[in-house]
């Protein structure tokens, strides 16, 4: 008898302090997961794509489209650009000239307007060879040391040591 007691109270300790509360919480974190899944859906269906984007996808939104050409070869320094002012738009290569074509909404035209003004400011900054790279910098000083005899180079050293 009292071994039965005993028993029957340890399995009730058991069950008490492990089973209830893991039934509990899974309750629970079953009914955080079934709402966030809600808000996913609610949140998913009015969402429009933003930035770079396929040309079909900016022209479904139905906002309107306008396009420009770009001659410059810096694709990546026009994506920057574009993330930085906030612009939607698709870009696509022709094959034929190497040009360009950047299609927008037309709702954005000041932004673009402004984000090819900076391209431009950028693009020929380039090609004015306004900032020499620091690859070619550092050849330069090794042609420069290469090119001093070694007693003068012991000595410029010593003398500064």
């Amino acid at each position: 008898m009292v071994n039965e007691e005993v028993s029957a109270k340890a399995i009730r300790v058991v069950v008490d302090y492990t089973f209830k509360p893991s039934i509990n919480e899974l309750k629970k974190t079953l009914a955080k997961l079934a709402q966030k899944y809600k808000t996913q859906q609610k949140s998913n269906v009015h969402k429009e794509p933003k930035g770079k984007m396929a040309v079909k996808d900016l022209i479904k939104q139905g906002k309107g489209a306008q396009k420009i050409e770009l001659d410059g070869e810096d694709a990546l320094l026009f994506n920057r650009l574009a993330k930085k002012y906030g612009v939607d738009y698709a870009i696509v290569k022709d094959k034929e000239t190497g040009n360009y074509k950047v299609f927008f909404k037309a709702q954005d035209a000041d932004a673009i307007s402004d984000l090819v003004a900076d391209y431009t400011r950028r693009t020929l900054g380039k090609e004015k060879g306004a900032k020499e790279s620091i690859l070619s910098k550092l050849k330069k000083l090794k042609e420069k040391i290469a090119s001093l005899s070694r007693k003068v180079f012991e000595k410029k050293k010593e003398q500064t040591l």
